[in-house]
């Protein structure tokens, strides 16, 4: 059977749960709760076993909640970094996927990594005073036959039996 994930909603915060308890109140492993004690959920230190108040849990629940940080037109999402950044020295190249979609990549100014973000290739005329984009040949996969088998190119022959 699956967990499901209910988050804050079923905490109560005028409760004390185990971390059995709490994993099964928010929908999340017992180890993620461990974890997240080790991380700063505060919790009663002098009992056995160890009691998480509500209100604390459901107040960890809603300041860890991530937001969303959406992108810049110039900016593309850095996944080692967790946050938009603008490419290293205003340089990325655009590659296209489609003839209307493309790929942004960049290199990441703070950790170096490789940055990818698909837009349209309508979208490059608004980046272009902040970003020197440059347009790079799609790489072709091995699906995608560059010719025709030479057995489909050759005429019928006749056959002459002899």
């Amino acid at each position: 059977m699956a967990r499901r994930k209910r988050g804050r909603q079923g905490v109560k915060i005028h409760r004390s749960y185990s971390v059995d308890e709490a994993a099964r109140a928010v929908g999340v492993a017992k180890i993620t709760v461990r974890r997240w004690i080790k991380g700063g959920l505060p919790t009663l230190m002098d009992r056995k076993p160890q009691l998480i108040l509500g209100a604390d849990l459901a107040q960890f629940l809603t300041k860890s909640k991530t937001s969303s940080q959406p992108c810049q037109p110039f900016q593309c999402y850095c996944v080692k970094c967790r946050k938009p950044q603008k490419p290293a020295g205003d340089m990325a190249e655009f590659v296209l996927l489609t003839p209307v979609i493309g790929n942004l990549r960049g290199i990441c100014p703070t950790c170096g990594t490789l940055m990818h973000k698909r837009m349209k290739r309508t979208a490059l005329e608004a980046i272009g005073g902040i970003l020197d984009v440059t347009f790079a040949q799609a790489i072709r996969h091995l699906s995608e036959p560059t010719s025709l088998s030479p057995n489909d190119a050759l005429p019928m022959e006749r056959q002459t039996d002899a």
